[in-house]
This record gives C-alpha cells, sequence and structure tokens, in this order.
C-alpha cells in the first residue's frame, strides 16, 4: 500500500477514477468532507470540488486529464421545485457541495431571476447533489439541470471536481497516482464496453457516458476562469491567476 490517503466523493460518479486504484489508501466522504480532510492535511489528495481550488490554489497541484465534470446535462446536480424557477422564493441547498451551491446562483443571476432565501426547511425547491439527485428527480414537477443550464449560458462544460494533490507530496507518489487514475478510468470504460460491468443497466452505463465527463482540457479551464470570476465578484477574493497543473 502506498503511503498517500486519496479521497473519493462517495458516488457513482467517481466509480471510474478509482475502479481500478487498489494500492492506495482510499477514504470516502461527500464533497464538503473532503475539503475539510484535505485542508487540513488528513488526505493527500482527492477528487475535490473546484470551489476549493479557488479558494486555496497556492496549497494544490491540479492532475491534469481528469475531473468531474459535464458537457450539458450532468443529470444529478439539480434544482428540484415545486414551482417554476422564476416562482421560487425559498430554497434548501445542500452543504455538501460550495461548487454547486455558486453554480445555482450564478443560475439565478444569468436567468435574471431574483435570488431566493436559503432556507433549512419549508422551501419551494431544493439544490440536490450526487446520488440524492438521481433518486429524487422524478419527485418535483420541476426540474433544472444546472450542467445543461451552465452549458446553454457559455457553450463549455462545466467542472464540479478537479483532482487535487497537496503540495509537498513527492513528485514520484503522485506521478505513480496520476497514472493508476489514468488506468482505472480506461479499465473501467473498457470493462462496461465489454459488458463486464453493469451489462444490464443502461441507466447506470447511460449515466456514466452520456452525463459525466472525466476529462480536463482547453474548455474545462476556460470553463473554470468564468466560474471563477464570478466566485471573485461574489466573495471579493482574487480569481486564482492560472490553474497549477502536475507536470508528470
Amino acid at each position: 500500500m502506498r503511503n498517500i490517503r486519496i479521497g473519493r466523493v462517495d458516488y457513482l460518479n467517481t466509480l471510474p477514477l478509482f475502479y481500478r486504484l487498489d494500492d492506495f489508501t482510499v477514504v470516502k466522504g461527500h464533497p464538503a468532507d473532503l475539503v475539510k480532510k484535505i485542508r487540513e492535511g488528513e488526505i493527500d489528495a482527492g477528487i475535490i470540488s473546484s470551489a476549493e481550488y479557488f479558494f486555496n490554489p497556492d496549497d494544490y497541484f491540479v492532475l491534469p486529464r481528469i475531473s468531474v465534470s459535464s458537457r450539458g446535462s450532468v443529470c444529478s446536480v439539480l434544482l428540484l421545485s415545486e414551482v417554476p424557477a422564476e416562482e421560487i422564493k425559498k430554497v434548501r441547498i445542500t452543504p455538501r457541495s460550495l461548487t454547486s451551491r455558486y453554480l445555482l446562483l450564478y443560475f439565478f443571476d444569468r436567468m435574471g431571476i431574483p435570488r431566493p432565501e436559503e432556507v433549512p426547511s419549508g422551501e419551494d425547491a431544493i439544490l440536490a447533489i450526487g446520488d440524492d439527485a438521481l433518486e429524487n428527480k422524478d419527485n418535483y414537477p420541476y426540474s433544472y439541470d444546472l450542467g445543461e443550464q451552465w452549458y446553454r449560458l457559455t457553450g463549455l462544460p462545466f467542472v464540479f471536481a478537479l483532482f487535487l494533490v497537496r503540495k509537498g507530496v513527492p513528485q514520484r507518489l503522485i506521478t505513480e497516482l496520476y497514472e493508476g487514475i489514468l488506468y482505472s478510468k480506461e479499465s473501467f470504460f473498457r470493462d462496461m464496453e465489454e459488458g463486464r460491468i453493469f451489462p444490464d443497466d443502461t441507466f447506470v452505463r447511460d449515466y456514466l457516458t452520456e452525463c459525466i465527463d472525466y476529462e480536463l482540457g482547453k474548455d474545462h479551464l476556460d470553463s473554470l476562469e468564468i466560474f471563477f470570476g464570478f466566485m471573485e465578484r461574489e466573495t471579493g477574493k482574487p480569481a486564482p491567476d492560472s490553474i497549477s497543473l502536475f507536470r508528470p
């Protein structure tokens, strides 16, 4: 077992990245858990909400070619509502992902909808993410896919999570981790295509191939620049000048 602790968001959409990552200690949690753990040094790396890089860019390297993104509908980051979006007065926002909260605020602002009050209960709508969104998407008359909304407004993919590594981790271990994740991703989709896993589960196959994008290319970085610019206006904190990609 390699001496590096890796954080995994315990949602279906991270499975391809960890499919063959057997030689590392994996720590599971929801996005906010892992942000806390990587900030405090309880994990050395992980698939982490992209908003964390905005707040602490000097602390991390970003692994290239790896993300949890969407190029259109993400299917699992949803504004679920009892009323049309323009009529929402109160919204319950999951505390599990800061990135999705800022994306929701961007959606309201760009659509010209007054921001609703954020409440813990008694809401008109909820922001649901991950498996919670997949399980509840049919329980509301109105559903807004925030990945799809971002794509309509920008023409770019939205990057929900980056694979961050704390600076100070030895380069050899980062390289081994990087190669392991790429191998996991390649092996997962090959095995699924050949029917070794999920042979009869069209929902899972469609979700992981049609809704989730695992790349991190120039258009993803351009998208992050737009999103971080919005976060800068929201928080008053300067956006990172650039993304510090790891060079294996």
